[in-house]
């Protein structure tokens, strides 16, 4: 998951009426669903949420926030599917996040588990230059064949 993006959603949900926030966690991955429910409660903690405020932080993109295109399914598993699960885990998380399920059904189920296992034990924020990294390499070779992310 993107830190700022991650960030962002928090705002969006801590903003957001209880009820309202359980079912939009309830709706996400394990993973995501933790990561989020950390920033809502540190977000509540810290602030009143200004609703002018919360608008400018969302609606604010960074000009140095790459905006990664994931490759098509096919390419993206070619792509993962060259690398040891580890970094597939990594660079899933890096920059495909949402495709999470697709990779991990297009495995044998010994490398989605090695991948799936992997995923969980990852930090809940990637460092961000080895988010940057992955992103761009992924995007780099679109999952050609023969080139590795």
């Amino acid at each position: 998951m993107n830190p700022a993006g991650a960030r962002k959603a928090a705002l969006s949900l801590a903003a957001m009426h209880s009820r309202d926030r359980r079912w939009m966690l309830s709706h996400l991955p394990h993973r995501q669903r933790r990561v989020l429910a950390m920033l809502v409660r540190e977000v509540r903690r810290l602030s009143a949420l200004d609703p002018n405020v919360l608008q400018t932080a969302l609606s604010s993109v960074r000009a140095d926030t790459p905006l990664v295109e994931v490759p098509p399914p096919d390419q993206l598993v070619r792509a993962l599917n060259e690398v040891p699960a580890a970094w597939a885990a990594r660079t899933l998380a890096a920059a495909a996040i949402d495709h999470v399920d697709v990779y991990l059904a297009s495995c044998d189920p010994l490398r989605a588990m090695h991948v799936k296992r992997e995923l969980e034990r990852l930090p809940s924020l990637m460092p961000v230059a080895l988010a940057r990294a992955l992103s761009r390499r992924l995007a780099e070779t679109g999952g050609e064949p023969g080139e590795v992310p």
